[in-house]
C-alpha cells in the first residue's frame, strides 16, 4: 500500500509538472510572439520590480516582439498590445466581455467582498457604484470644492517661496505630493486646516506604492493560486510596515466617515449642502435609469440599492486617496520638468495665465479658459503616461478580438507608452513634446489612442478633478515664478512597479519680473 501511495504521489507530481511545462508555452502554441520565462513564474519577475518599472519593461518588449505579444505572469495569461484596433475592441466595442480590471493577487474578491471600491469592482456592482459616484465629479460639484483645492495650491506656493525662493536647487516633486495629499484630506477625510509637510498620510501612501512586488509571497501566489486563501490569511495577520500603514489609513478613514455621519445627524439642516466630497458620497442616491445612462449598460431586474453603504463610502474614500495622490502629484512633477526644459512652452503658459487669471483667486470659469495650459498637461501625459498600469482588462468570457482567440480570465494590458509614440497615429513628430498639437484644427486621432486616463466606459472618473488640481497649482506657481533647470541631465530617473514615479525632479524657481 505504501508503494501505491508513493507511486500515486509521484505520478501526480509528474502530471502537474507536465501541465506547467505545457502551459508555459500558452501564447507560442497560438502563434503569438511570447516573452520567454521561467517554469511556474513565466516572466513575472521581470515586471514586479520597483527599480525596473513594468511600464518601461512593456515598452522595451514591444520594440522586440511587436505591437501584440503575450507572456505568462505566474499562471496568468497576459496579452500586451499597442494596436489601437484591439484596444478599441477590448475597452469599448466588447466591453461586456472585458468589464473587469486586473485584480491584485491578494486583493478582495471584486464580486463578493463588502470592502471593494469603484476601481476594483465589476459587473452590476461597478455599474451601480459608477452611477452613484458620477455626480460627485460633475462640473457643478467641482465648482463647489474649487476653493478648497485653491487654498492648498496657494499655501503650497507660499511655502515653496519661503524655502526655495532664492533660486537654489530643490526637488519640486515632494511639494506636489504634500499639496495633493492636503487637498485629498480636505475633500474626503474632513481635514479642516492646511497641513503641508505635517501630514503622515503622505509617507503612508508612498510606502504602499513605492515597494518591490518581487517578493516570495507574491511569487508563490502567482505560481500556485490554490495557496492564495492561506497566504491572504497569513498576510492580514503580519505586522509589517505595509500592513501597519494600510491599517492606519483605513482606521483614519473609518473614523472620518463615522464622525461625519454623527455630525450630519446632529445638524440635519446641513443636509443637501455638502461641505466637501465626503458629504457628496453620503448624499449620493441613484435610480436604475441613471445607472444605465452613466455606464451605458443595462442592469438585470435585481433590486438596486440606491445609496452607498457605510463600507462603500469608506472604500470610495480609499480609492480616492490611492488613485488621486500619485497621479496628480506625479503629473505636476513631470509637467514642471518639461516646462523647465521647454522654456518656450512655459512662456506661453504664463502668457495665457496672465491674460485670464487677473484676480488673486481664480474662478472655475477663468480656469476653463486655460486651453494651452491644459494642452501642456495632456501632452506631458502623452509623452509620459506614468499611470498607464490601470489600462488593463480581464476577459470575462471566451471571445475573439481582431482574429485572436481570447479565453476567459486572460488579462489584456495596453502598452500605452508605445501607443502614444506611434507615428501612424500621432504623426512624424510623435516623439516630440509639442502641446500645440492638441489645439490644431486638423488634429484628429482615435479617441481610444490617448490612454492617459484609460478609455471606454471605465475611463477615469476623477479626470476633471485631477486636471483642475493641476491647473490651479500651475496657475498660482507660474504667475509668480519661472521654473528653471537645475541639472545638466536631460532625462529623469524613475521607479515604481505600479505607478511610474520620478525619484527626483531637480529645479529652481526664480521670481518673475
Amino acid at each position: 500500500q505504501m508503494l501505491d501511495v508513493v507511486f500515486a504521489a509521484g505520478l501526480g507530481l509528474v502530471m502537474a509538472l507536465a501541465y506547467y511545462v505545457y502551459d508555459s508555452q500558452y501564447w507560442a502554441r497560438r502563434g503569438i510572439a511570447q516573452v520567454p520565462g521561467k517554469l511556474f513564474l513565466g516572466a513575472a519577475r521581470s515586471v514586479l520590480k520597483l527599480k525596473e518599472p513594468r511600464l518601461l519593461v512593456l515598452r522595451d518588449w514591444t520594440k522586440q516582439y511587436g505591437k501584440t505579444y503575450g507572456f505568462k505572469e505566474g499562471t496568468k495569461n497576459v496579452l500586451v498590445t499597442s494596436d489601437v484596433d484591439i484596444v478599441n475592441e477590448v475597452f469599448s466595442k466588447q466591453f461586456d466581455n472585458f468589464y473587469g480590471r486586473k485584480s491584485g493577487i491578494l486583493s478582495p474578491d471584486p464580486d463578493k467582498d463588502l470592502q471593494v471600491h469603484l476601481f476594483q469592482s465589476r459587473g452590476p456592482r461597478w455599474k451601480r457604484l459608477r452611477a452613484l459616484s458620477v455626480p460627485t465629479f460633475s462640473i457643478a460639484s467641482l465648482k463647489k470644492v474649487k476653493g478648497i483645492v485653491e487654498d492648498s495650491a496657494i499655501f503650497m506656493v507660499d511655502i515653496m517661496e519661503q524655502r526655495h525662493g532664492s533660486g537654489e536647487r530643490f526637488n519640486i516633486h515632494q511639494f506636489f505630493c504634500e499639496y495633493t495629499m492636503d487637498t485629498i484630506s480636505k475633500l474626503v477625510i474632513g481635514q479642516k486646516e492646511t497641513t503641508l509637510f505635517q501630514n503622515d498620510r503622505v509617507k503612508i501612501v508612498q510606502a504602499m506604492f513605492l515597494r518591490d512586488f518581487d517578493h516570495p509571497v507574491v511569487l508563490a501566489a502567482m505560481a500556485f493560486p490554490f495557496l492564495i486563501p492561506l497566504i491572504k490569511a497569513v498576510m492580514y495577520r503580519l505586522d509589517t510596515d505595509i500592513t501597519r500603514a494600510s491599517r492606519k489609513l483605513r482606521s483614519e478613514i473609518i473614523d472620518a466617515v463615522t464622525n461625519r455621519i454623527k455630525e450630519r445627524a446632529e445638524h440635519p439642516e446641513r443636509m443637501g449642502y455638502p461641505q466637501d466630497m465626503l458629504d457628496m458620497f453620503l448624499d449620493a442616491s441613484v435610480e436604475g435609469e441613471d445607472i444605465e445612462q452613466h455606464t451605458g449598460f443595462k442592469l438585470s431586474e435585481a433590486k438596486v440599492n440606491k445609496s452607498l453603504s457605510f463600507d462603500e463610502v469608506a472604500m470610495q474614500v480609499v480609492v480616492f486617496i490611492l488613485a488621486g495622490f500619485d497621479t496628480t502629484s506625479n503629473g505636476l512633477a513631470y509637467t514642471s520638468w518639461f516646462l523647465a526644459n521647454h522654456p518656450e512652452v512655459q512662456r506661453k503658459c504664463q502668457e495665457e495665465i496672465d491674460e485670464f487669471c487677473t484676480e488673486d483667486r481664480i474662478s472655475y470659469d477663468d480656469l476653463s479658459q486655460l486651453k494651452y495650459v491644459e494642452a501642456t498637461c495632456k501632452e506631458v501625459l502623452r509623452v509620459c503616461p506614468f499611470g498607464a498600469i490601470s489600462n488593463s482588462r480581464t476577459c470575462m468570457k471566451d471571445t475573439n478580438v481582431c482574429g485572436i482567440d481570447i479565453e476567459k480570465d486572460t488579462l489584456i494590458e495596453v502598452d500605452v507608452f508605445s501607443m502614444h509614440a506611434d507615428k501612424s497615429i500621432w504623426g512624424d513628430d510623435a516623439e516630440e513634446f509639442r502641446p500645440e498639437r492638441w489645439l490644431e484644427k486638423n488634429f484628429k486621432i482615435p479617441q481610444i489612442a490617448y490612454g492617459a486616463f484609460g478609455g471606454g466606459p471605465r475611463i477615469c472618473i476623477g479626470m476633471r478633478l485631477g486636471l483642475m488640481e493641476e491647473k490651479l497649482a500651475l496657475a498660482h506657481l507660474l504667475r509668480r515664478f519661472n521654473i528653471e533647470r537645475a541639472t545638466e541631465e536631460t532625462e529623469l530617473k524613475m521607479h515604481g512597479a505600479l505607478i511610474l514615479t520620478p525619484i527626483d525632479v531637480p529645479v529652481r524657481i526664480v521670481p518673475r519680473n
